[in-house]
């Protein structure tokens, strides 16, 4: 059974409690202690803030060696934690082995306080985010390598003070224990020795400086937090993917039984008996079928016409004949003729890009009863397949979730016992205090009574608490002075009749009535439009408009406008009001025809009377808080695939263009400079790579081309875009209980 945690105040971390430390976990490698059941608590992490329920943190407790707080390293583990004025916790290895200073070594202190200074990370998260702006750069400035060599210096006296401060190998927190650090190391190190090594280094081996850019990820907890849990995900889909392997490489030995050779068909001319003789010669000729010229094209088609010799395949025109001649089609990639290019197919087929091209090739070389095959390995793959990927993905999530929330219900309690008591402490102390001060303010004799003393305890509480509030005292007393209208009986007589119409269930109806009227009127709109039409619309305009205004001066009557302007939808609907008003004033100034957009807005207006509507709108907003961390990582890794696509290929677009284009021209989609690398590299996260691929293999082979586009696809597609539907999923149901339990 796992031991409830007490939570302990900070101590500081001494040689004393280091020999008491070393001392407990040697005799727990000696005896079975219920111990061993300990985990590591989730609120303690590395990075995360120290909960205030480990007491407040002194100036001289910053930046200094601690105790760890958390009970399954100190019991454990050999470490200590140190804590930023952020209360941020970092954790080291205490063991003095292996090049690692003693924690209480006068450099290795030192090195500790620059690592955990918020400054430190923030100079370095700069650092990066220079260097990635530089990394996107095509023209580079002549001052270049003095920013590089400078760059180099930081990211060096970075690693030297991690290496000084966490020490060599002393455990899961010293340097080589974070594979980040690795990472980090190894690409400095890379890059030393291509800039002042005396060999001539290719080019494609200098793309490993752009690996800096991930260097983003460890700066922010959250990140780091995300990628670790998409790795345990990737380890619970290994099953899924072997199994996809399976399954494609038996459809794809299929495919080269059915299809090999079969898309070199072609519909090729072929001399009639009438003929003269000089054609009949050049038919002898071998090189007479490798003539592209001698090829049946249709209008407007860069590939020629393929055909079969079932009778269900495609066939030739008049003049032609059918023979297994020229290249495959698709610059030659798209082919059966042997397994890897089968493989290629048949995963291009599962990941639905172009598929229909590949239907009409094959149906057309080969016949249309192969139809079966295709619709087996859509269903299979395109449904089935993907449907199994989410709910493994979702069942990894799910267990990771079950995992932290068991952890956290063992250690919750206490922890919520331990912060009612400090709370109820407080609050007594708060009431003494308050006591002491009123007795001292007014000369209340002995004898007074102890509710005249309780009354004025909780009138200085509520001036504590208004004190407390975000605006400035002053705005409230002006807000209920001037906002609130008492004025007069008549007054409160006319405010009470406006109440009962304009909360009128009719009132209501009436309203959704005439929001849909409005956005029936706005999807009239056309062009061009007859004068009779647009007047209609502009008298329309101006009657949803004074409805609307009537609406808002009814209902600030009845609430106040004090009131009125406390409901959020009572102020998306003033906005919506004042909007129209400033349009219709605004009507003949030229250059105002964009306001008419925001007329769009009116159409959330029936958020406030339709509950399906609200569940959505809080679902969207709460999916987009928890995907901050998520649209984060997302936008570096498309950063990092297009500045690594760019030092990649750049070069070969533009030494190899007139293998693509005719004229010599570069394509619309190519990777020669960082924003058309963005783009191609965002077009092949929104599915569509294959022709994009078919480019770049022609100008940089395949043995680069294919390993970075299954990268971005497969990292980017399935592990990161997945985790959108998940996210949102989850959030859905919150809020559905959550309105469930409202109503």
């Amino acid at each position: 059974m796992l031991a409830s945690p007490e939570p302990k105040g900070l101590v500081p971390f001494t040689k004393e409690s280091f020999e008491l430390i070393k001392q407990h976990i040697a005799k727990t490698h000696n005896e079975d202690h219920e111990e061993e059941d300990l985990k590591p608590t989730p609120d303690l992490e590395v990075g995360k803030k120290l909960p205030f329920i480990y007491g407040n943190l002194s100036q001289g407790m910053v930046s200094e060696p601690l105790e760890d707080v958390d009970p399954y390293y100190y019991k454990k583990k050999n470490t200590f934690i140190v804590l930023n004025k952020n209360r941020t916790i970092f954790r080291f290895n205490a063991a003095s082995i292996l090049c690692t200073l003693s924690p209480f070594n006068c450099i290795r202190r030192t090195t500790i306080k620059v690592l955990v200074h918020p400054f430190f990370q923030l100079f370095i998260l700069i650092s990066v985010l220079i260097d990635c702006v530089f990394m996107s750069l095509t023209n580079l400035p002549k001052w270049r390598p003095v920013l590089e060599n400078t760059l180099l210096g930081i990211y060096t006296f970075e690693i030297l003070v991690k290496l000084f401060a966490r020490g060599v190998w002393a455990g899961s927190f010293s340097f080589l224990g974070d594979p980040w650090n690795w990472l980090d190391f190894s690409v400095t190190v890379f890059e030393v020795i291509i800039r002042y090594s005396p060999l001539d280094f290719i080019p494609t081996l200098q793309t490993a400086r752009t690996l800096r850019i991930l260097k983003i990820i460890p700066l922010n907890q959250g990140l780091k937090s995300l990628v670790g849990v998409l790795i345990h995900c990737l380890k619970q889909l290994i099953g899924v993917i072997i199994l996809t392997l399976f399954f494609l490489s038996i459809f794809s030995l299929i495919g080269m039984g059915l299809f090999m050779g079969n898309l070199k068909h072609k519909c090729f001319r072929w001399p009639q008996e009438n003929e003269n003789e000089t054609l009949h010669n050049r038919t002898g000729n071998p090189y007479y079928i490798r003539e592209t010229e001698n090829f049946y094209y249709l209008e407007g088609e860069r590939y020629a016409l393929l055909c079969g010799n079932r009778t269900d395949a495609g066939q030739c025109p008049e003049g032609y004949v059918c023979v297994k001649a020229g290249i495959n089609p698709d610059q030659g990639f798209t082919n059966f003729d042997s397994f890897g290019w089968a493989l290629f197919a048949l995963f291009r087929l599962m990941a639905q890009d172009y598929p229909e091209v590949l239907y009409h090739q094959i149906l057309y070389a080969s016949g249309k009863v192969y139809m079966i095959f295709f619709v087996v390995v859509s269903f299979l793959f395109s449904f089935y397949m993907a449907s199994l990927f989410l709910g493994i993905l979702a069942m990894a999530y799910e267990e990771e979730k079950q995992r932290v929330g068991e952890i956290s219900k063992k250690i919750e309690p206490k922890f919520q016992q331990t912060g009612k008591e400090l709370q109820e402490g407080n609050e007594t102390d708060e009431a003494k205090t308050i006591q002491i001060e009123m007795k001292k303010r007014s000369p209340i004799s002995t004898d007074t009574s102890l509710d005249v003393l309780e009354d004025a305890t909780l009138r200085h509480k509520e001036e504590l608490e208004k004190s407390k509030k975000i605006c400035p005292l002053y705005w409230y007393k002006f807000a209920k002075t001037f906002l609130i209208w008492n004025c007069s009986p008549c007054w409160l007589k006319l405010k009470e009749f406006v109440h009962r119409i304009i909360m009128a269930p009719f009132t209501d109806l009436f309203l959704i009535i005439c929001i849909i009227l409005n956005v029936c009127f706005l999807t009239l709109e056309h062009y061009p439009m007859s004068k009779q039409t647009n007047t209609l619309l502009n008298i329309g305009n101006l009657v949803f408009i004074g409805i609307f205004t009537a609406e808002m001066i009814f209902k600030i009557i009845a609430m106040h406008p004090y009131g009125y302007f406390q409901v959020g939808w009572n102020i998306f609907d003033s906005m919506i009001v004042f909007h129209g008003l400033i349009e219709l004033c605004l009507a003949n100034v030229a250059g105002m025809a964009l306001l008419r957009l925001f007329r769009m807005l009116r159409i959330f207006k029936l958020g406030k009377y339709w509950p399906t509507f609200q569940i959505l709108m809080w679902s969207l907003s709460n999916s987009w808080v928890a995907l901050k961390d998520l649209v984060l990582l997302l936008f570096t890794f498309i950063f990092f695939s297009a500045a690594f696509g760019m030092k990649l290929f750049g070069k070969n677009y533009e030494e190899f263009v007139c293998h693509i284009d005719k004229d010599c021209q570069l394509p619309r989609w190519h990777m020669h400079d960082f924003f058309h690398s963005f783009l191609n590299v965002f077009r092949i996260l929104c599915g569509e790579w294959v022709e994009t691929l078919w480019d770049c293999m022609e100008v940089a082979g395949q043995s680069w081309c294919i390993p970075f586009y299954l990268m971005v696809i497969l990292i980017g597609n399935l592990l990161v875009s997945s985790q959108f539907f998940y996210i949102f999923h989850e959030n859905w149901y919150k809020v559905v209980w959550y309105f469930h339990d409202v109503h």
